[in-house]
């Protein structure tokens, strides 16, 4: 059975992230040293230590950094504009074919704007489609989680109706990332 996700039930879960404390602490290290986006070596710093770390299947790392430099997202990225995840998350491979790297772009926005973005990924699909189904907080269909500024949508709702204002946005990634492990 799926646990109401009450603020001590939260509290109780976030604990188990512990043993990825420092990975999130050499992640925090390197976008603080390098906070903007213009410079092509810090850039690929970030995307290959998020890519290692947080496992999100980026194989052209380097085609990655370019795509974000050309972006000039930096002041998106303060802002916290929605419509930036799925810029950074679309990439034209070499061979002219896309890919959608929307797991990798919320990671990477969550990673500069951790108050401004929320971080998806399977789990966290996994986790909100559940208490959806058990706890009917939100009106969405599945794919609607992929489509970003609808999944921060759901995610606001989330919030609301579980009542977990105290919690920040990293906080909840972690939960969710937590309890979407254990429904795999």
């Amino acid at each position: 059975m799926l646990s109401r996700p009450t603020p001590e039930y939260v509290r109780s879960r976030l604990p188990l992230f512990d043993d990825y404390a420092d990975a999130d602490a050499a992640l925090e290290l390197v976008f603080q040293a390098w906070p903007d986006n213009t410079h092509l070596p810090h850039v690929l710093v970030k995307v290959v230590t998020l890519n290692r770390l947080y496992s999100t299947s980026i194989f052209d790392v380097h085609g990655v950094a370019r795509h974000i430099v050309s972006l000039d997202l930096d002041s998106d990225l303060r802002s916290a504009e929605p419509g930036l995840v799925p810029r950074i998350a679309t990439f034209q491979l070499s061979n002219g074919k896309s890919r959608n790297n929307y797991s990798f772009a919320t990671k990477y926005c969550a990673w500069h704007n951790p108050d401004g973005f929320q971080i998806y990924d399977s789990r966290v699909d996994e986790a909100l489609w559940h208490y959806k189904k058990h706890y009917g907080f939100a009106s969405f269909r599945r794919y609607d989680l992929g489509d970003y500024p609808t999944f921060t949508q759901i995610m606001d709702q989330f919030i609301e109706h579980f009542e977990l204002h105290t919690f920040t946005r990293r906080q909840l990634d972690k939960f969710l990332w937590i309890e979407g492990g254990t429904l795999f």
